[in-house]
């Protein structure tokens, strides 16, 4: 019997030390696999020199009062909700391989929503002449950003990253051109790789966060610094090495108090954008 019990043990801790090699070998390749370079996908822009491109943008900027009835009705129309509707075309023309690039902007803004104040359009170009690395960060570098759309693909990783992987990085930004201005921190996350067509697209979660001061005649009227958030998706063409479809929201509210009232002027941020793609010259 005491034979039979000294085999038996020595066959279970046999049986343990194999179960326990196999673990160990199995979190080691794990670990490797991890670690390989063809695991990683690179997210670097490749603008091809003397190429010209082209996406748009549409922006929705929606403002309303956070404000009681009564000091609604004393404010007459001024306290009404706001709907601007903004629409952006930017073309960017790779200069050389040096990284020189000119990107210009046609914008279009008017004002929409069911009952829009006013029906004129407005109309602006703006132009940037520079450096673009691939990581995305250009010289010289904007002072602050039109919309803080348009940071959460401002800045690329410097290296390949592994899904789940983040990088993290800060832009000046402004509310709605003037309506206020501050800083985002931005943090994308690269949450999966889809296969599209023989194309690598890289699937990236984008969260920003900050503090904004409201427009000097707000502040004037006691409004204080107030938190920004900003949630959405961005696609980016790891084969083409292109941005792709990008969708984000922005909310802040600026509060002040008047006679113990609250009076809350908050934004909303609407930002949908198409991918670049290479713009066709008219024959």
């Amino acid at each position: 019997m005491h034979g039979h019990n000294f085999e038996l043990r020595r066959r279970t801790y046999q049986s343990l030390r194999a179960v326990s090699v196999a673990a160990a070998i199995a979190c080691m390749l794990a670990g490797e696999r991890v670690a390989r370079a063809d695991d990683a996908v690179g997210i670097s822009l490749h603008f091809t020199p003397g190429a010209h491109y082209q996406r748009t943008e549409k922006l929705i900027h929606f403002i309303t009062y956070d404000i009681s009835k009564t000091l609604k009705g004393l404010a007459g129309g001024r306290a009404d909700d706001v709907t601007i509707l903004e629409d952006r075309t930017r073309t960017l023309s790779m200069l050389d391989s040096s990284g020189k690039i000119q990107v210009t902007e046609e914008n279009t803004r008017r004002f929409g929503g069911a009952n829009p104040k006013d029906k004129s359009v407005k109309q602006r170009s703006d132009k940037y002449e520079g450096t673009i690395w691939p990581n995305g960060v250009t010289r010289p570098a904007s002072t602050a950003l039109g919309d803080v759309g348009d940071g959460a693909l401002d800045q690329l990783p410097d290296k390949p990253l592994a899904v789940g992987q983040t990088w993290t990085f800060d832009r000046p930004v402004k509310v709605d051109r003037e309506l206020g201005q501050g800083r985002m921190t931005y943090t994308d996350k690269l949450t999966r790789i889809e296969e599209r067509g023989g194309h690598r697209i890289a699937i990236i979660d984008v969260t920003g966060t900050g503090r904004v001061d409201a427009a000097k005649d707000l502040q004037a009227k006691g409004f204080h610094t107030a938190p920004i958030a900003l949630k959405g998706t961005a696609e980016f063409d790891t084969t083409t090495g292109l941005p792709g479809t990008q969708h984000y929201t922005a909310d802040v509210e600026w509060v002040t108090r008047v006679m113990f009232a609250k009076i809350g002027v908050k934004f909303h941020d609407t930002y949908d954008a198409t991918p670049w793609t290479v713009k066709v010259k008219n024959t």
